[in-house]
């Protein structure tokens, strides 16, 4: 008992390392003064940043929502990747670069009717261009005429003001169960 507790504190620690910018800016020490006006002004930058990555994504999850999915493409950096590591066998796992994101999603618009992502929580971290979320996704399969209707959770992380990553975590057995079987999305 005591060795698992230690096996997932350490995976917990090394989860979050990953997570944490490598370098951290030099902020005013007893050995390197620096110009209080400087740190503000940084302290301002990063609030700017992650007010706009906040934004991001709100306007990611409502223009998905809405099936907008040009402008939905718009916020995805050009090598952006999604992430999803706990897919249903036949599901992709990773989809890498802006067009192969976009050929994922192709079928979105007519596979779906009703889609809707309530109760989105979001959780900067100290990196402005990394943010947590939770939400739950209420969606209307058409090929089935299930509900699908999942909780989820996410890891944003932001360059130059695109969505470079996003990792998402579902229950791939409701997302089964919706769609018939992984090709059911595609």
């Amino acid at each position: 008992m005591q060795l698992q507790r230690i096996i997932i504190g350490a995976s917990l620690i090394w989860g979050l390392s990953s997570i944490l910018p490598k370098s951290q800016p030099t902020i005013a020490t007893p050995t390197s003064p620096t110009n209080p006006t400087k740190i503000s002004q940084a302290n301002t930058n990063t609030q700017s940043i992650r007010k706009k990555n906040e934004q991001t994504i709100r306007t990611y999850f409502q223009l998905l929502s809405q099936k907008r999915m040009d402008e939905w493409l718009k916020l995805w950096h050009e090598n952006g990747v999604q992430d999803m590591p706990y897919s249903p066998k036949g599901f992709p796992k990773r989809v890498e670069g802006k067009t192969a994101v976009a050929k994922h999603y192709s079928a979105l618009p007519t596979s779906v009717g009703r889609m809707e992502f309530p109760d989105l929580q979001i959780y900067s971290t100290k990196d402005p261009n990394t943010f947590w979320v939770e939400f739950r996704g209420e969606i209307e399969v058409l090929a089935t005429k299930k509900p699908y209707n999942n909780t989820y959770a996410g890891l944003f992380r932001f360059q130059d003001g695109k969505v470079i990553l996003f990792r998402e975590y579902y229950d791939p057995i409701v997302f089964t169960e919706a769609f018939g079987s992984p090709n059911g999305f595609n």
